[in-house]
């Protein structure tokens, strides 16, 4: 143990011990079935662009009910880990509100799953909107919510060799939602668009694994 850690052990009071739920596997499980359904859709619908074109329009023609899954596993993933992280860290002040807005970005991406996409030529109807709206939301909360952990990590012993790891992510997906409006007319959305997904998708997949680790079992 450094002696940053000793300090924090200190510092923070012993969480109680948190009964197993299956919560934490079942966001792993999810986010890999979300990234297994979109690997697969590019294999499937190699008409579209995964440089130029987001990953939505995957819902449109064949085989769109796999991007639905894709929607499902990526919202139900997150209200899992949402519902695992809540016990999981000692958090102070505003990072408290990390495991809400999670699962707020939870129901968003499922709303985004609800309702139709946009089709190509076809003028923006109420579900189309919905499904924008749900969908930018769902990303600004995710992005918030993973910023405000990785602050927590560094008061909590159990997650302080995590604190980087999740900071990098959480930094880089922010970088990533920045950037998307400005690569619009570039021929890189889509690129920009799946490497934001795909680096929640991680911090997904990374947090649930740390939270199943050593520090989180009973002595």
């Amino acid at each position: 143990m450094t002696a940053s850690e000793g300090t924090i052990r200190k510092a923070v009071p012993p969480a109680l011990d948190h009964r197993p739920t299956g919560a934490s596997l079942a966001a792993i499980i999810l986010a890999l079935l979300c990234f297994g359904a979109v690997m697969l859709l590019h294999v499937l619908r190699g008409e579209i662009d995964p440089l130029r074109q987001v990953m939505s329009e995957y819902a449109n023609g064949s085989h769109g009910q796999v991007m639905t899954v894709v929607f499902y596993a990526f919202g139900l993933s997150a209200l899992a880990l949402a519902f695992r992280l809540r016990t999981a860290i000692q958090t102070r002040g505003a990072t408290r509100m990390s495991p809400a807005l999670l699962a707020m970005a939870g129901v968003g991406l499922i709303a985004a799953g609800v309702f139709e996409v946009e089709r190509p030529l076809v003028p923006d109807s109420l579900e189309e909107v919905i499904h924008s709206d749900a969908s930018v939301a769902a990303f600004v909360l995710l992005i918030t919510s993973m910023l405000l952990f990785s602050f927590a990590c560094r008061t909590d012993a159990r997650w302080w060799r995590f604190r980087w790891t999740s900071t990098t992510l959480a930094v880089s997906a922010a970088v990533a939602a920045m950037a998307t409006p400005f690569t619009e007319q570039t021929g890189w959305s889509g690129a920009v668009q799946r490497l934001l997904s795909l680096t929640v998708l991680m911090w997904f997949v990374l947090t649930a694994l740390h939270v199943r680790g050593k520090a989180f079992k009973s002595p």
